[in-house]
């Protein structure tokens, strides 16, 4: 087995590792398993911070860009615009 054929196993191996998520300009944003974990907790942190978020983490927007319904319509791609606003109080 020569280096060429070694480097293309090394490469397939670690793509079967990454999260993959197809974008709308044909490109592929890809992530390692851990950026899932990391996504939903600055997620999490953002819904909490109020008036100072943390940045968007990039697997979010590119959930949000993506092609794929599996990534566009999941919690990922939430629109953070206005999401963290006060409920009007209808109790009276």
């Amino acid at each position: 087995m020569g280096l060429r054929d070694k480097l293309k196993r090394l490469e397939r191996d670690a793509r079967e590792e990454m999260i993959e998520i197809p974008q709308q300009d044909g490109t592929v944003a890809r992530f390692p398993q851990s950026a899932q974990r990391e996504a939903y907790m600055n997620l999490i942190d953002r819904l909490g911070a109020g008036e100072v978020a943390p940045p968007e983490h990039p697997l979010t927007a590119a959930a949000r860009n993506s092609s794929e319904p599996k990534w566009s319509e999941s919690f990922y791609a939430v629109n953070d615009d206005g999401w963290t606003d006060p409920i009007e109080d209808l109790s009276e």
